[in-house]
């Protein structure tokens, strides 16, 4: 196996490189997260990845593109649902990378988080890899959660305060914004679903949502400068 483990920060990165390394798994970490806003918190946990990645001896491929501008454009028209083109622009990216650089398995380290999305973020993960021929190694890393933050706190690296995006820390500091969206989707799925019913997951085009990612950066790019 030649896996690819995309990594969101390194203090997320901490148990589930230990536990793959256990299995036997020596990764390759892959830094692309355009998703972090601003550029110094950013800054701050690129930074603090190489420099752990250093430390441990973890091979490090860096795909350093901030994404604040085409981020914003490709959600602009749905904010509340950004989580899903979140994950489809940073795990097609990577099993992307995956493929085009003889990786035969990808996974993340946001399969550690309990606050991520996790049916969703899998969903993603699959049809990534379906779209881009790479299998998705599938761990359920949430149980070394609360042991890999200690540890990355015993090792003093820089823990970030909110998800990465600057619609998520919005939210962190604004508890009434936070409150309405909330009350907002619950009340949009409850009338959408027949009497009885059990909620299911929205479905999502994540091909669609991470090409519309794709074509914002694409813009990004061809816009002349002023």
């Amino acid at each position: 196996m030649k896996l690819l483990l995309h990594i969101c920060c390194a203090p997320c990165s901490v148990a589930c490189v230990q536990s793959l390394r256990a299995e036997g798994i020596e990764p390759t970490g892959y830094w692309y997260n355009p998703n972090i806003h601003p550029y110094t918190e950013y800054r701050a946990r690129r930074d603090t990845l190489v420099e752990y990645a250093t430390n441990i001896v973890l091979a490090l491929e860096m795909e350093d593109f901030y994404g604040l501008r085409p981020f914003a454009r490709a959600v602009a028209e749905n904010i509340s649902g950004r989580c899903a083109l979140c994950y489809a622009a940073r795990l097609r990216a990577t099993a992307r990378y995956a493929a085009e650089h003889g990786y035969t398995h990808f996974s993340t380290t946001l399969l550690i988080s309990p606050y991520q999305k996790h049916a969703l973020l899998c969903t993603a993960a699959e049809d990534a890899a379906r779209e881009f021929g790479v299998t998705f190694l599938y761990r359920d890393f949430r149980p070394l959660y609360r042991q890999g933050q200690e540890a990355a706190k015993t090792l003093g690296l820089y823990m970030q305060k909110y998800c990465g995006c600057v619609f998520s820390e919005e939210e962190r500091y604004n508890s009434p914004l936070r409150n309405r969206l909330e009350k907002s989707a619950r009340a949009k799925a409850q009338a959408a679903m027949p009497e009885g019913a059990v909620p299911l997951e929205p479905t999502v085009d994540f091909r669609a949502a991470g090409r519309r990612f794709d074509a914002a950066v694409a813009a990004m790019e061809e816009a002349p400068p002023r």
